[in-house]
């Protein structure tokens, strides 16, 4: 049950959720590539990992999520004497308007919590073709819930966390789908609350484009006791 460092950093000025990828450059290039926590390359080529770096809108303002060691390499970016990032083609100062920095504790309970989940990239190719070919929406709902899981399960391997008890999630109520662009395709999205007897921190991302705000969970509502947890496996491992 490890207790996980957590940073949010909220920015005063806003920003529009399709303009988070170039929010993410100007960071990247502001910290002069000094930690690879903030992007996906190096010299010999990808990290394919959990991102411990995220951005993200919050509160329709610019933010950034931390987690363990991106809450050390975040100062590359606040050691800047101006925080003056080009958002397309302008320019803007931007200023720190709230910053929280605690321990989470990351925890497979005999409890279930309740989250939102924010333009989920679930699905790769091959799992949208096995997706669409699926005749009901009973079928659909389980295979999501699989790739749910093994997002979950992902996000446990990233901060070297084994579940003490098999992880128990249903989605609770699908409220959508939407095409939106990715990497210069359109890719599907889904925005749901589901369940789990997991307790994450709220903002963090699940699924694929994480880094640029795809994914993001936000908790709610009160924990419900449960009494036993039915054990389940990842048939379907997502990308990482």
């Amino acid at each position: 049950m490890p207790k996980i460092r957590y940073l949010k950093i909220r920015f005063a000025n806003a920003l529009f959720p399709y303009e988070v990828p170039c929010f993410r450059s100007a960071v990247i290039e502001a910290t002069e590539r000094q930690s690879s926590l903030f992007h996906n390359h190096k010299q010999e080529g990808f990290h394919y990992r959990y991102p411990l770096i995220q951005y993200k809108v919050t509160d329709k303002k610019a933010s950034i999520i931390c987690l363990e060691s991106g809450t050390d390499d975040i100062h590359y970016l606040l050691q800047q004497r101006s925080l003056s990032l080009r958002i397309g083609q302008h320019i803007h100062d931007f200023e720190i308007e709230d910053v929280q920095l605690r321990y989470h504790q990351v925890q497979s309970w005999q409890a279930r919590f309740h989250y939102a989940l924010l333009h989920w990239q679930a699905l790769n190719q091959e799992n949208y073709r096995r997706y669409s070919a699926l005749q009901t929406e009973v079928e659909r709902l389980q295979f999501l819930e699989k790739m749910l899981l093994g997002n979950l399960l992902a996000f446990a391997r990233s901060i070297n966390w084994e579940p003490e008890h098999s992880i128990e999630l249903s989605i609770t109520r699908l409220k959508g789908e939407k095409w939106l662009p990715f990497k210069g395709r359109k890719v599907i999205t889904f925005t749901l609350n589901f369940s789990a007897n997991v307790s994450l921190p709220d903002y963090i991302g699940l699924g694929k484009g994480v880094s640029v705000g795809f994914g993001s969970v936000l908790g709610f509502g009160e924990v419900e006791p449960i009494r036993k947890v039915k054990t389940e496996s990842a048939e379907i491992q997502s990308e990482e």
